[in-house]
């Protein structure tokens, strides 16, 4: 019973970050459409690898999206990864692009990973420098699901974040918009799963 109970759980977890993704992804294009984005640049992206992995059928899924509307110019990411487009291996917070490189970047669960809160904002000022509009988000540390290990309320834990290295700094609400610049607009309440930060330079 127990096992067949945690097959349930994760099995409704996976849907729902199957909708909530979705339903992320339409939002950013949208909003991308009213600002005639064209040329994109993805951040930190795992390419498509897992898109016959039935394990991983809410991977890639905002990215996706994108890629199925406008030009992907650059995917990026520390590691390689086998993608459509073209790829190179870069740092997020040192971007090898000269300014004004693409009309759109998106870094989608990409923040909480580059390091510490300099780190996060040497990030966010480089996507501010190679692209006209970006869009960042971000899991919410607070909700009750951590979305990419489907964690319930282990995350909140310091040690169970310090044993999955990988998180080097999840973030709460307000932690999110101090690393943002004037301008930027975050969709999401504090109990949010995910929050959305949208972003255009004025010329």
């Amino acid at each position: 019973m127990p096992n067949q109970l945690t097959h349930l759980v994760r099995k409704a977890i996976l849907r729902f970050s199957i909708y909530n993704r979705r339903r992320k992804g339409e939002q950013v294009i949208a909003w991308m459409r009213t600002r005639r984005c064209r040329t994109v640049l993805l951040v930190g992206t795992m390419g498509d690898e897992f898109a016959n992995d039935a394990n991983m059928s809410n991977a890639g899924i905002v990215e996706k999206m994108i890629a199925a509307e406008f030009d992907i110019k650059m995917g990026m990411n520390i590691e390689e990864a086998v993608t459509p487009y073209p790829f190179i291996i870069a740092d997020a917070r040192a971007l090898p692009f000269e300014n004004n490189y693409c009309d759109f970047a998106l870094a989608n669960a990409i923040i909480e990973h580059v390091g510490d809160r300099r780190d996060q904002l040497m990030m966010v000022s480089e996507m501010t420098r190679v692209a006209r509009c970006w869009v960042i988000t971000t899991p919410n540390r607070w909700f009750p699901i951590e979305s990419h290990t489907s964690a319930i309320l282990r995350h909140w834990s310091a040690r169970w974040r310090h044993r999955h290295g990988e998180f080097t700094r999840l973030l709460s609400l307000r932690e999110f918009e101090d690393l943002l610049p004037a301008g930027a607009v975050v969709a999401g309440r504090p109990w949010s799963p995910t929050f959305t930060a949208y972003f255009e330079r004025t010329l």
